[in-house]
């Protein structure tokens, strides 16, 4: 797990989003794909910083 800074927790969709990435390793998740552009491993939770104050 690790954190990084956003302007936003909000997602494109107006979805409210705390973190990226997932622990389960479900072989049918979408969220794998390479079009989420993730610049980390996928299991490695990436925490946004500070979202409660955003």
């Amino acid at each position: 797990m690790h954190y990084k800074r956003y302007k936003t927790i909000l997602s494109p969709k107006n979805g409210l989003n705390l973190y990226r990435g997932c622990t389960h390793g479900c072989i049918y998740c979408d969220s794998r794909s390479a079009c989420y552009q993730m610049d980390h491993a996928f299991e490695d939770i990436q925490v946004k910083e500070d979202a409660i104050a955003i």
